[in-house]
């Protein structure tokens, strides 16, 4: 995978699949709690918020809107509805947030029926991001292999490289890996690698 168009798409789909890991995990959390198997543990919760929250908006998204969407746009208008409606969702994200995190202060306040309320939010936002990341893969990736150049992806895939090299001073990939390395460590298994605490 030297080619610069394989290495871009790569870390794509690698970001998608490490926010996707997350989310799922968050879910299996839930219900797992709701089954009475585990108790919660706000400081993991918190921190998978944080982390779905600020891995996308800081570092993910401002990459597909600035470099892969738009170098699309220059290539072709037949995406251009497409991308519209992928950016819009790009900025619906933090609506969605919004919900997640009210859930979850409810349930660490201990509100009657939060639990319930958390994973129904937990639900909404995974199968808003789940649609969102599948249109990309399925729809744009496509269209922009077909359309843009050998310059084009060199440029898109030295724009995502820097969120994965601390050395190109995008200091903030260093800090959610970090992020991420903790949250798998802390999660019960099989979700990740911490030990189980029953309810």
């Amino acid at each position: 995978m030297n080619d610069p168009k394989s290495i871009a798409t790569g870390i794509i789909r690698a970001e998608h699949r490490a926010l996707a890991a997350v989310i799922n995990s968050m879910k299996s959390l839930v219900a797992e709690i709701r089954a009475g198997r585990l108790t919660a543990d706000y400081r993991l919760f918190w921190s998978m918020i944080h982390y779905i929250d600020a891995f996308p908006d800081q570092l993910h998204h401002p990459k597909e809107d600035d470099w892969l969407f738009a170098r699309i746009r220059q290539r072709t208008q037949a995406a251009d509805g497409l991308i519209e409606e992928l950016s819009s969702q790009h900025a619906a994200c933090e609506a969605e947030l919004h919900h997640l995190r009210k859930a979850l202060g409810n349930c660490e306040a201990g509100v009657a029926g939060a639990l319930e309320s958390l994973e129904a939010a937990m639900q909404r936002y995974a199968e808003f991001t789940w649609h969102h990341m599948a249109t990309e893969e399925r729809e744009i990736l496509p269209i922009g292999e077909a359309c843009l150049t050998a310059a084009d992806w060199e440029e898109i895939a030295h724009a995502f490289q820097e969120n994965c090299d601390p050395l190109t001073g995008q200091q903030e990939g260093a800090q959610f890996l970090a992020l991420f390395r903790q949250i798998v460590e802390r999660t019960p298994a099989p979700m990740g690698l911490g030990t189980r605490q029953a309810s």
